[in-house]
This record gives C-alpha cells, sequence and structure tokens, in this order.
C-alpha cells in the first residue's frame, strides 16, 4: 500500500487485510525496504479492532506529500528559481510537469523543513520492492487537488483548477505504474479514488460533483495494463469522517473502502471469491442502512457504512471509532 496520510492515519489497509484473512487468503509478509508502518501510526480505533490490530499490514506513509513525491528517482532535474520572497522553496527547484511548474519539495504545502535531495520515494526502489507483489493499491495523488488550501505554494503560486491538477497526476501515476510493470507486467495495480470534502464528519453534498469528476478524469486517461480504479461512494448525513483528523475517513468510511477494494479485485478476475454484496439499487439502499440489529440480510450488512457482521454472523452496529 503507498500512500499519504490517508494510509498512515486511516484503517483501511487493515480493515481489507482481515477480511483478505477471513475469506482465507493470506497477504504475504515479505521483507520490504521502502514501508515506513505496517499499522496506522495515528488514527480512530473501530469497534471491530481487535479483528486486525494483530495483522501487519506494509505500507509506505507519507504524511501531506502528493503523487510528484513518488514518480522521480532523484531531483536532479529541478531547477532553483525566485519564488515570491520564499528563498527556502525556491532553492529546492521545480520541475515541469504537464505544463505546469511543481516543487521538488515533497512535504505538505511544500514546506522545505527536513528536505533533501534523497527526501523522495523513487518509483525504480518501489519496483524493485514490489515486483514478488500480486497487488499494489496507490492512495498517493488524494493531495495533488487540496494545493488550494496552501496558497498553491507547490505550484509555484498558479492557481491550477481542481480538475486541471489530474494533468499532474496522471503523469505521475503512469510513471509509477510504469516503473513496477518494468520488473513484473503481472502486477495488479489499483488506483483508490479521490473521497469527496467533509464539514467536521460529515461529507459536503456540493462537493460530490466535482470529485466525481476529478476521479474521472484519472480513471480514464491512466490507460496502463493491469490498472484498476476503486471508485466508492460514501454515505451523506452519516458521521464517516474523523474529528481527529479532520479530511479522513473514520472506520466506517475506511470499511465502505476495503469493502469495495475486494469488489473490484472481484469483478476484475483478480479474486476467485469475494464478500457477497448487494448491487444496483439495493447497494445504495443498504450503504445507508443504519438498523443493523434488525437486518436480516448478510450482504446488506457487509454493504452498510454503518453495520458490520461479527465474529459470530450478526449484523451489529458500527460506529466511527474512539478518537
Amino acid at each position: 500500500v503507498i500512500g499519504t496520510s490517508n494510509v498512515a492515519w486511516q484503517t483501511w489497509p487493515d480493515q481489507l487485510h482481515a477480511m483478505l484473512r477471513d475469506l482465507g487468503y493470506v497477504v504475504p509478509s515479505q521483507a520490504y525496504t521502502l514501508t515506513n508502518l505496517v499499522h496506522p501510526s495515528s488514527g480512530p480505533i473501530c469497534d471491530n479492532a481487535k479483528e486486525f490490530a494483530g495483522l501487519e499490514t506494509p505500507r509506505i506513509g507519507k504524511v501531506g506529500w502528493a503523487s510528484w513525491g513518488f514518480a522521480y528517482d532523484s531531483k536532479e532535474d529541478c531547477t532553483p528559481a525566485e519564488f515570491e520572497g520564499q528563498p527556502e522553496i525556491g532553492q529546492h527547484g521545480f520541475r515541469e510537469i504537464a505544463g505546469h511548474q511543481v516543487s521538488c519539495i515533497n512535504s505538505w504545502a511544500c514546506n522545505p523543513a527536513g528536505q533533501g535531495k534523497g527526501t523522495l520515494v523513487s518509483p525504480s526502489a518501489v519496483a524493485e520492492d514490489v515486483k514478488a507483489a500480486d497487488v499494489v493499491l496507490l492512495s498517493n495523488w488524494i493531495n495533488d487537488s487540496k494545493q488550494r488550501w496552501s496558497q498553491f505554494k507547490c505550484y509555484k503560486s498558479e492557481t491550477v483548477d481542481f480538475v486541471d491538477t489530474t494533468d499532474i497526476t496522471v503523469v505521475n501515476l503512469r510513471r509509477l505504474i510504469q516503473a513496477i510493470h518494468s520488473k513484473n507486467p503481472e502486477t495488479i495495480v489499483l488506483i483508490m479514488a479521490l473521497y469527496p470534502g467533509s464539514s467536521g464528519p460529515f461529507v459536503i453534498e456540493s462537493s460530490l460533483a466535482l470529485t466525481a469528476e476529478i476521479n474521472e478524469k484519472v480513471r480514464t486517461r491512466v490507460n496502463e495494463p493491469n490498472t484498476f480504479f476503486v471508485d466508492y461512494t460514501v454515505p451523506v448525513g452519516q458521521d464517516v469522517f474523523q474529528t481527529k483528523h479532520p479530511g479522513h475517513l473514520n472506520c466506517r468510511g475506511d470499511k465502505v473502502l476495503a469493502t469495495r477494494v475486494l469488489e473490484v479485485m472481484f469483478d476484475a478476475g483478480v479474486l476467485a471469491r469475494s464478500l457477497a454484496l448487494p448491487k444496483g439499487d439495493d447497494s445504495a439502499r443498504c450503504l445507508a442502512e443504519t438498523a443493523c440489529e434488525a437486518m436480516v440480510d448478510k450482504s446488506c450488512c457487509q454493504r452498510s457504512a454503518s453495520c458490520y457482521v461479527d465474529t459470530q454472523g450478526l449484523c451489529k452496529s458500527y460506529g466511527p471509532g474512539a478518537q
């Protein structure tokens, strides 16, 4: 699993691991050299945390980074430039990506503190590290479209439209995916979708259309073999975002992500068996269902963000997690 704070502060990789184990799959625990976490470094404690607390799920989680931090083997192509009275940022240089000047600093708001020539995740090193992996999940581009909240410092103060940031995203994702496939063309790569905006623990409904447009641009333009896009929907009006780390999904939202990864892998023929899940209108209805104890349809319980099937096979209420 390769990502930013969404893999360092969220539980969806761990929930996914537990689901795969319960389906009879084994997630290999080979010795990776680049992973910096096997559990979340921070985040909510889920109602079913005991079910995955003992599982180690290797991940690269770089808080605040964006897709360009995982797309280049060095910073040799970075050109220093004057930058609005902030010489520390300018000294680290910018590179052109899809016609935009993008900072070579890898941190939130391109803060230069602690940055060096080696502050990056090399795609060649990733490819070598995961060459025996069956599946690699990428959630490393989520911050590309969020640079407005840092005054576009990473884009050399260019006001890049939310949707236009996908030009940068696609270039960087393709560089990483192509590196992975250069070592093992059979490796399945899953790209996690961007989640919608939030206000407190709730989805901002007005952000859904823009989020969908961004996701569709990435989904349709990456166009790499053995690569699948994991889109998903989180229910409006329910507590699905954290209060500990605002803007990040909580245990309920992460359950939706983990379940959807299984579904995408099954539909793509990557998995031979998966959870029974409702389709069509029933899927949307079950996703928002909250009357867990009264639910008799196990597949509906498995789809719901606010319910889960416990170890006794009963549908129980699933909270946002202790924060």
